[in-house]
């Protein structure tokens, strides 16, 4: 497999994941009753890949984009749910 082919693979794959992290605390927010908490130990594991996603898609704009990273992360939020969607809906 080509190193191209090999990124885009694992690039749609982790912005898949982001995306499905979002989808399921949004559910969960919007369901869930006032005193319902999110499962601690699931929201800190999913933090934890969101997080390692949302900055390596920053580190990957800064190539192009020279502002600070705290001014990144909106438009790298961008890109990661734009990947997702072209992501094929495999686990």
């Amino acid at each position: 497999m080509r190193h191209e082919d090999l990124a885009e693979s694992l690039g749609l794959a982790l912005a898949r994941r982001a995306c499905d992290i979002l989808d399921r605390h949004r559910a969960a927010l919007a369901s869930a009753a006032p005193d319902a908490p999110l499962d601690p130990a699931q929201f800190a594991t999913d933090d934890a890949i969101f997080t390692a996603v949302l900055d390596a898609a920053s580190d990957c704009l800064a190539r192009a984009d020279p502002s600070p990273t705290e001014d990144r992360w909106c438009d790298a939020l961008l890109y990661v749910l734009l990947l997702a969607q072209l992501a094929p809906d495999t686990p």
